[in-house]
């Protein structure tokens, strides 16, 4: 009788908030290979460990009886509605490394696979990190927001300024990041937008468009099979082996690169280090033949290439633009105001960066702290401590518990508040912060006035050369942090405390580099430049 695996619960310290971040594991079989991973991504809130534990030894038990062996991970994540965002997707990848910690794990036969939530994650993980997996099998999953019917009178986005963030999250908007990830879709025939539901023409559209493009994909559809039965359990015996018998692509000719930020900007031997138009669709395509490489841009301005697969002298041609040849396979391209471009050699000039380029969303991929400020009126004071407060425990509650490993407590999501008389100059340089109040009301936003473009007047919000003016105005802004340029310090300030409260409903991840606002009216939002500036026409 064939010996069955059994996994177990570990943890690790989480970077986020260093508390104990719990995940199942399990190891199939024996080998003094590397073993392969399967990353099972959840398709909810997880509520019981001990279910996690057994999903783990349900795949590896199907990789045992394939004559597989492998190690099945199953991280408990985290993220706004679980999603296996921002918190989320830092989670994922810090389980990855806490079991290479503990085991010799193949890096390059890492696959991914989940349902529901856990299908849109896969979608959304892959198309992400396209260097990452090497093969996907999302089923009944979600890849972009358009294919959702307006059901209770919304649709996504819900409000304007949000609508960039919808689309960075798309998978189906950064199709072309997918060339090298084969996927086995997989969706039932019946599967609606109700009850918690995914519509199959999800899958549909995504496999049409990447057929469409000629990548690795195959597609089953489940007939007279609604949404709760789409995790099939003889299909599932299929696609364990079928992801175990992938290995990534090491060094391919061609790369492929689509973001509307740098935080997600690169792919095997490319980088795009700087966009021209934030907030934009950035697009990248180059492949190497016959000793020449090729890259075609859109809203890019600046990208780092190699080691390329092989790293001798090559010629270089960009946009059209030949650039003489890439001295051992490796350099810095970058486009100046005349739209020309240069091989120099040169690094991409300081301002936005991969890691710090915004938007807030940006913020919390790293620990934050909230600041409210103390050096106003007692109202002032008050107010300020409210919404730090407000907004810590509004993460807490979106992004703890349930979507930590359902342990109450000590695996919540937890966000410091700490006044400005209180913080230290090393957590300043540290972390993320978020300043509550005025340069007149906070100490530490007095002290970096000269250092971020907003500013606050009698009556008014200055962003870099632009000065909104209007009773009770107030924003919300992202930009380096004066102490540590791969940080970052937000500010939530305005003219009056009421100006600022009316922001405590304002959705965090899905904000832009700024918004400002008046009462309920927005004024303007946008994304500041590569030098993190707005002008008076921006």
């Amino acid at each position: 009788m064939r010996r069955r695996a059994t996994g177990k619960l570990r943890d690790f310290k989480s970077r986020i908030d260093g508390k104990l971040h719990p995940y199942a594991v399990c190891v199939a079989g024996d080998s003094n290979e590397p073993l392969p991973v399967i990353v099972e991504v959840s398709p909810g809130a997880i509520t019981n460990l001990s279910a996690a534990v057994e999903t783990t030894e349900r795949l590896a038990n199907m990789a045992l009886e394939a004559g597989e062996s492998c190690i099945v991970l199953r991280p408990t994540g985290c993220g706004p509605g679980s999603l296996y965002q921002n918190y989320g997707e830092v989670d994922l990848f810090e389980s990855i490394d806490a079991i290479s910690d503990d085991y010799d794990i193949d890096r390059n036969r890492i696959s991914i696979t989940g349902a529901s939530m856990g299908g849109a994650a896969t979608w959304y993980l892959i198309s992400h990190y396209p260097d990452v997996f090497s093969a996907a099998a999302p089923f009944c999953g979600y890849c972009d927001y358009r294919l959702w019917p307006k059901l209770g009178g919304t649709t996504f986005p819900r409000m304007p300024w949000e609508e960039t963030s919808w689309k960075s999250r798309s998978a189906m908007l950064l199709a072309e990041n997918l060339e090298h990830t084969p996927q086995w879709i997989v969706h039932g025939e019946w599967d609606r937008a109700v009850g918690g539901g995914v519509p199959v023409e999800h899958s549909r559209k995504m496999t049409t468009l990447l057929e469409s493009m000629d990548y690795p994909v195959r597609y089953t559809e489940l007939s007279n099979t609604a949404h709760d039965g789409c995790l099939d359990e003889q299909t599932l015996r299929q696609v364990v082996p079928w992801l175990l018998g992938h290995t990534k692509e090491r060094e391919p000719d061609h790369v492929t690169i689509t973001t509307y930020g740098l935080r997600h900007n690169s792919s095997y031997w490319l980088s795009i280090d700087q966009i021209e138009q934030y907030g934009e669709r950035a697009f990248v395509d180059a492949g190497i033949s016959e000793g020449q490489l090729r890259i075609q841009t859109r809203n890019v301005k600046s990208i780092t290439i190699g080691p390329l697969p092989r790293p001798e002298d090559i010629g270089i041609t960009v946009d059209g633009q030949s650039l003489g040849s890439l001295s051992n396979g490796a350099g810095t391209v970058n486009k100046d105001f005349r739209n020309t471009w240069s091989n120099d050699g040169s690094e991409a000039r300081k301002g936005k960066h991969a890691g710090c380029s915004g938007p807030i969303g940006d913020l919390f991929f790293d620990q934050t702290i909230f600041v409210p400020g103390t050096q106003g009126t007692d109202e002032e004071t008050y107010f300020n401590k409210w919404l730090a407060q407000h907004h810590a425990d509004r993460f807490r509650q979106q992004n703890g518990g349930l979507h930590r490993g359902g342990i109450p407590g000590e695996n919540n999501v937890e966000m410091d508040v700490i006044t400005d008389t209180e913080i230290s100059d090393g957590e300043l340089g540290e972390n993320n912060i978020v300043l509550v109040g005025t340069g007149s009301t906070n100490a530490v936003l007095d002290r970096f006035q000269d250092d971020i473009p907003i500013s606050f007047g009698h009556s008014s919000v200055s962003l870099g050369d632009k000065t909104y003016t209007s009773e009770d105005v107030a924003a919300f802004a992202v930009c380096p942090n004066p102490y540590n340029s791969s940080r970052y310090v937000g500010v939530h300030g305005g003219t009056s405390p009421d100006a600022i409260t009316w922001g405590s409903q304002l959705g965090l991840m899905l904000l832009p580099d700024y918004i400002v606002y008046s009462g309920t009216k927005p004024l303007d939002w946008g994304f500041f430049d590569s030098d993190w500036r707005i002008d008076d026409e921006g």
